[in-house]
């Protein structure tokens, strides 16, 4: 496994300016992180701790509340200080008010 984790993390370093990346496979690459924290945060705002279905959606979960208010106090702020503070405070008082 360290073997290929090495090679495939050191491929273009290997390789230098022998072969050309295409600009559109560029342009997807800067998207990758956006996309991984996307598929790694959804379920967990989203679902209960227990799912196993997305058919376990529910709008009483405290999860939603907290995470919605984050990321829109993220969006008007952009200061990761206040967006912990809302999404907390949200979440908190969602979780005794549902």
């Amino acid at each position: 496994m360290a073997l290929v984790t090495g090679w495939t993390r050191s491929f273009f370093l290997i390789l230098g300016e022998r072969i050309q990346v295409p600009a559109w496979v560029l342009e997807a690459i800067r998207f990758a992180p956006l996309a991984a924290m996307i598929a790694i945060l959804a379920p967990e705002i989203f679902l209960p701790a227990t799912a196993t279905s997305v058919t376990e959606f529910n709008l009483r979960l405290p999860n939603i509340w907290g995470g919605i208010a984050a990321i829109i106090a993220f969006y008007l702020t952009k200061k990761m200080l206040s967006t912990l503070i809302i999404g907390m405070a949200v979440y908190t008082a969602a979780r005794f008010l549902l």
